[in-house]
């Protein structure tokens, strides 16, 4: 289906976009706030670990089936409907939570639902990028969307924080609920264009044949799709899983730093992943995949370097440095390959698949990441006494990975090219 206008800053993607930044901005304050608040009153690290974990089980379960509600239904209702719902959820929170002394199960119900509705809410609004701008605007439509989501996410942190430190919780949710309110609103004026598909049997059985189908479509007619989920998988499993959880480790456990330490390096690592995104925006139609499998490889030698201060025994505050500089750039390394990798799959998908599509591209990451951070903690538990041997062991695999993956899409690439040609 063509995109039904021919700039990219046109009326409905700017709505698109600017409804997602303040949805992204109340998810933000609250994801963040909500767990906080269960650090404070329960002074449990173990079970803070757990309200931050947990709730990726229902995003998991969800996005799937996300999917497939955004291929079958009207975009812009799924989006009213779920931001409606978010907020309704929260007022009821806010009444519940003053009637009922159980918080915690309260809060644990509250994340798992958020999630839920997010696990919807992501592939409705990445499946609806390219039916709003022109194809060949796709990259940089992407990049604006990276753009969002690393800048809501670093503001919304910093608010959340601020705000919940000096006046507490209940600020923090009339104020995301207003958010997710305004956006509901918002939802009601953008056009997103819509081919009703036919349905065949009850509910279950429609779901099962839209997987099926979507497996089918990504492993044998366009295996180029699966071989990318694969990619993304291997590359979060690596490098996101060392950035969230080797970074903190090495500054608190091995350089004796205190914690707002790790938050500052956090912040940096953030401001990278918005980086990334804007140079992915400038590049445009230029960036694919083998280009930012380029930049991936050139991480691999960020990723050794943190290596080298524990290798060598820097200085404390050198190292520290490095390892902030060097994770801010390998982050950045990390947005602009998304970009990359998500244009491809839009690109790649028949609009009618492209919600199945991007939710299983969706569900990935989040799959490696949990996989990758229970691995690394105990890597960097067993290792205490070595952790170079697995930054070093890390970069190795990024550097062959990307650098095989990129021979292999650049011989895609070039196949697609002739072609097109032929045509």
């Amino acid at each position: 289906m063509e995109a039904i206008a021919t700039k990219l800053w046109n009326r409905d993607f700017s709505l698109l976009v600017f409804g997602h930044i303040v949805s992204l901005f109340g998810n933000m304050i609250l994801s963040f706030a909500l767990p906080l608040y269960v650090l404070d009153i329960s002074g449990s690290p173990a079970l803070y670990g757990i309200m931050l974990g947990v709730p990726y089980i229902s995003l998991l379960v969800i996005s799937p089936v996300g999917g497939i509600i955004a291929d079958r239904l009207r975009k812009q209702r799924i989006m009213f409907w779920l931001d409606a719902s978010t907020t309704a959820l929260i007022v009821l929170y806010m009444i519940v939570s003053g009637m009922i002394s159980l918080v915690i199960p309260i809060i644990v119900v509250k994340l798992l639902a958020l999630n839920a509705i997010q696990g919807m809410y992501m592939p409705t609004v990445q499946s609806s990028v390219p039916l709003l701008i022109p194809s060949a605007k796709l990259t940089k439509g992407n990049a604006v969307v990276g753009v969002v989501n690393s800048l809501s996410t670093l503001i919304g942190v910093g608010v959340a924080g601020v705000v919940y430190g000096s006046f507490g919780l209940r600020p923090i949710l009339i104020v995301s609920a207003i958010c997710f309110a305004f956006k509901a609103v918002m939802d009601l004026f953008i056009r997103i264009p819509f081919k009703k598909q036919e349905a065949i049997g009850g509910v279950l059985s429609i779901v099962k044949n839209d997987l099926s189908l979507s497996f089918r479509y990504a492993t044998k007619e366009k295996p180029v799709l699966a071989k990318s989920v694969i990619l993304v998988f291997l590359l979060v499993l690596l490098l996101i899983s060392i950035l969230l959880v080797g970074v903190p480790v090495l500054i608190n456990q091995h350089l004796d730093m205190g914690m707002e330490f790790v938050g500052i390096s956090q912040s940096f690592m953030m401001v990278g992943g918005l980086s990334g995104g804007i140079i992915a925006g400038a590049l445009g139609e230029k960036l694919n995949i083998p280009k930012a499998l380029v930049l991936i490889a050139i991480g691999s030698v960020f990723i050794a370097s943190m290596g080298v201060v524990f290798f060598i025994k820097t200085p404390m505050m050198i190292a520290y440095i490095v390892l902030t500089a060097a994770s801010a750039l390998v982050y950045l390394t990390v947005q602009v390959f998304n970009i990359a990798a998500i244009t491809f799959l839009q690109k790649e998908t028949p609009s009618e698949l492209i919600g199945k599509i991007l939710s299983m591209m969706m569900v990935i990451p989040f799959l490696a990441q949990a996989i990758g951070q229970v691995l690394y903690g105990a890597l960097f538990e067993k290792l205490a006494s070595m952790p170079w041997t697995i930054i070093f062991a890390t970069a190795a695999l990024v550097a062959i990975i990307s650098t095989y993956s990129c021979g292999l899409f650049l011989r895609i690439t070039k196949g697609q090219t002739m072609e097109r040609l032929e045509e």
